[in-house]
């Protein structure tokens, strides 16, 4: 499904990543694990297509449809929850469902940018959910999640992606359990 071939990047001469490769199953999660400033992000987003390495390329089919839940939540802050869901996905029962998994069914009129830290995060996941996709690139998406809710959205985000190709950042040692089949640490050489 990919497959990362010598991938380098540098930002202002300092060298990010050097030399990554490796590949990724259909239907496999795997996991981007290192220390901050590792070029994980960077990493993903070459992936994603959203940034060019310096060298090295990734084979991925272009064609399939992929979705992003990026480090930070990209919101419509102006729009309510549901208006959020609705811009990428107009399937409005589908974006019910996934408000209420993700427990902001009651807030579905709020404007976003009323929301908390952790309701917007999960909002970003519910949008992200309701779009569907065949590849997912999910980017620390439980922080500001814990408990109870943290373990409830890790299922969901399982079952959800249970068969489908996904790339997975995170910290959260539980997440990395419970929802990767394995890790790939990446290690930054300068």
């Amino acid at each position: 499904m990919i497959e990362v071939k010598n991938i380098s990047k540098a930002y202002d001469g300092k060298t990010i990543l050097e030399d990554i490769s490796f590949s990724v199953n259909k239907g496999e999660c795997v996991a981007l694990t290192g220390a901050s400033g590792a070029g994980k992000t960077t990493l993903m987003r070459i992936i994603a297509g959203l940034e060019k390495p310096d060298s090295g390329e990734v084979k991925i089919n272009e064609s399939i449809r992929k979705t992003y839940v990026f480090q930070e939540n990209r919101l419509l802050e102006n729009k309510t929850v549901l208006e959020n869901i609705l811009a990428v996905a107009p399937d409005k029962n589908k974006a019910l469902y996934f408000l209420e998994r993700c427990f902001l069914l009651d807030d579905k009129d709020k404007k976003a940018g009323h929301l908390s830290g952790g309701m917007k995060r999960r909002l970003a996941i519910a949008r992200a959910l309701s779009y569907g996709g065949e590849l997912y690139f999910f980017d620390e998406p439980l922080r500001e999640l814990d408990g109870d809710t943290l373990k409830a959205v890790a299922a969901l985000i399982k079952e959800e992606i249970h068969g489908k190709t996904a790339l997975f950042i995170t910290h959260d040692e539980f997440s990395l359990d419970f929802i990767c089949d394995r890790k790939i640490e990446i290690t930054n050489k300068s």
